[in-house]
């Protein structure tokens, strides 16, 4: 068995393991709320579809109201324990806990991948994919919020409106930064944990970076994002602040909220004023339920269960849907405007200095050192953004091998030239991507999975300009640190027919070594599906909420700005349900 064959067995054997111990022993049920009881045709204020990254910080909010009867519907179950432990992270992939989706074969993108298709990992579970991410607590560029508020004509959501939701989810729990001018821009009595990575072998990385010219910021969340720096991290206590850990956990007795696990809503109805009125749902025991919203429906399944419910309701494109003998209540673009973060990975490799590596810690990520960078050095908003992460052999094979799933000869060959070696993978991520992909309902059966096209890099524009964001990051290689320690970078032999650093060459490798890492947005834009008060275009008390709603895509990872949005709607719902009965 070769060494990547090997790797992903051990892997496989560890989730087993881990899913076991979880399911047998109910590691962490005693953390959320317990399952509620409810019954066909019972009837509550508000009900939220999806308890991801948006749905748990709304139910929280509207829970504030006591007079408020609040029902949480979630597809999956409780977290693992795997999702509590940062550490853990690699384990979720391809569990019970991930809806495990597949992009349609594209014959294009994803051809040094087994199989060539996007996989594609979202949370199934209390916390969606706040509970499955990389835990990077990133906000991302001023620019992009003014640009959502051109796009939709509507100041609401620009940076100057935005900022006070970021500061009011957050409880920053890092001592230096509040001794910094930038801690105007934190907030401390929030729900969500935030702490700073401080790892000592990151420090040669920044000094290395910081020859090439680029600043060395303490705090990308302040208000300057350009340069590189060690991560903000949604861990605190050793412990992943997914917003079921973080909005959940603490009001899981309040006697007005309910959750409802294990359950997969199948249909919104409307009465014939268009008003949303009801769900329908499937239980865990396959009992079929309607259940009534005397106020309203906050649909928060995220970028792709939102538009699928949508079509299933039939709100969407009414060709697409009539073509499923679907009766069309909106004709909207749902499904539209898909956009993701697209990353080529880039494998560099030094003499090890200290041969004793430190234990890996199941409370601590892996080292990072984060870099976003504007080619344009007079541009305040920057045109890629670099994750750097520091590990070993075994590191690297297992990110190879299982979390990108590259072909077994790539990632053989890596692990040859890795050993006794310190690796930095370095992904280089095009924050601004031109191509935009769809999601198309297969059938009405809600169990179908939609398809779904990514169709990443099907803008030439964006292929060229990864290529040029990962030769940028190439530079490191000339830098005084790398060349005392003999670096490598690892060419790829499937790209050897052009000349390693020439633009060609750059583009083979950048297309070969492309990936997603999961920012899906869009399907339900703001000013085409959705206004800017997040209520869907065409028919009453519904809403969306999650990170389909977004215009553009933000420069950054993505978890912290639905948190803000899930904020700043619940204000919306309230203001606007205040005196209704």
């Amino acid at each position: 068995m070769d060494a990547t064959s090997a790797t992903i067995a051990n892997i496989k054997l560890t989730q087993n393991a881990l899913q076991v111990l979880t399911a047998t022993l109910h590691l962490t049920s005693y953390l959320y709320p317990e399952q509620a009881l409810v019954y066909d045709g019972d009837v509550f204020d508000y009900i939220v579809v999806g308890a991801g990254s948006a749905g748990c910080v709304i139910a929280n909010r509207l829970t504030e109201d006591p007079t408020s009867r609040v029902l949480l519907v979630e597809a999956g179950g409780d977290p693992p324990l795997e999702s509590s432990l940062p550490g853990l992270l690699p384990y979720l992939k391809h569990t019970r806990d991930d809806w495990n989706y597949t992009s349609v074969y594209d014959e294009y993108s994803q051809q040094c991948h087994t199989p060539p298709v996007d996989e594609i990992t979202r949370g199934k579970m209390l916390g969606g994919c706040s509970s499955n991410n990389n835990m990077y607590y990133v906000r991302a560029n001023p620019y992009d919020y003014d640009n959502w508020a051109n796009i939709i004509n509507d100041d609401t959501w620009n940076y100057k409106n935005v900022l006070p939701y970021f500061i009011k989810s957050e409880k920053l729990q890092d001592p230096n930064i509040w001794n910094t001018p930038t801690a105007c821009f934190h907030g401390k009595d929030g729900y969500l944990g935030v702490t700073r990575q401080y790892a000592n072998v990151t420090n040669k990385y920044l000094k290395a970076f910081s020859e090439l010219g680029f600043k060395i910021v303490f705090d990308s969340n302040g208000n300057f994002t350009l340069g590189f720096t060690e991560p903000m991290l949604t861990v605190a206590n050793g412990t992943r602040q997914s917003t079921a850990t973080a909005f959940l956990s603490p009001i899981k007795n309040r006697r007005n909220l309910y959750v409802l696990k294990n359950t997969l809503v199948t249909k919104i109805n409307f009465d014939e004023h268009n008003n949303a009125v009801s769900i329908d749902a499937i239980k865990e025991n396959n009992e079929n339920v309607t259940i009534i919203a005397k106020k309203e429906i906050i649909v928060s399944a995220g970028t792709i269960n939102s538009a699928q419910l949508l079509m299933l309701s039939g709100i969407g494109p009414r060709k697409h849907l009539e073509d499923l003998s679907i009766n069309v209540i909106s004709d909207l673009p749902v499904g539209e405007n898909l956009q993701d973060h697209i990353t080529s990975i880039s494998v560099y490799a030094t003499e090890r200095v200290n041969n004793s590596q430190a234990p890996k810690n199941p409370h601590t990520p892996l080292p990072t050192v984060v870099g976003q960078v504007a080619l344009n050095k007079s541009q305040l908003n920057p045109d890629y953004q670099t994750f750097n992460i520091i590990t070993d052999v075994d590191g690297l094979l297992q990110f190879c091998a299982f979390t990108c799933s590259f072909k077994n000869d790539i990632c053989n060959n890596f692990h040859k030239l890795a050993k006794g070696r310190e690796i930095m993978i370095s992904q280089t991520i095009l924050l601004r991507p031109k191509s935009r992909g769809r999601i198309l309902l297969r059938s009405i059966n809600p169990y179908e999975y939609p398809q779904i096209y990514t169709r990443h890099l099907s803008k030439a524009v964006d292929l060229n300009n990864l290529a040029a964001y990962i030769e940028d990051v190439y530079r490191v290689m000339s830098t005084n640190y790398f060349k005392e320690v003999n670096a490598t970078f690892f060419s790829l032999k499937d790209c050897l027919s052009y000349k390693l650093g020439s633009k060609d060459y750059w583009k083979c490798h950048a297309l070969c070594l492309a990936t997603s890492i999961y920012h899906y947005v869009g399907t339900c834009s703001m000013g085409s599906v959705v206004d800017a008060r997040l209520r869907v275009f065409g028919v009453k008390r519904l809403r969306v909420v999650d990170g389909s709603v977004m215009p553009a895509i933000t420069s950054g990872n993505i978890n912290a700005p639905i948190i803000m949005m899930s904020e700043k709607a619940a204000d919306f719902i309230k203001s606007e349900n205040m005196f209704s009965n």
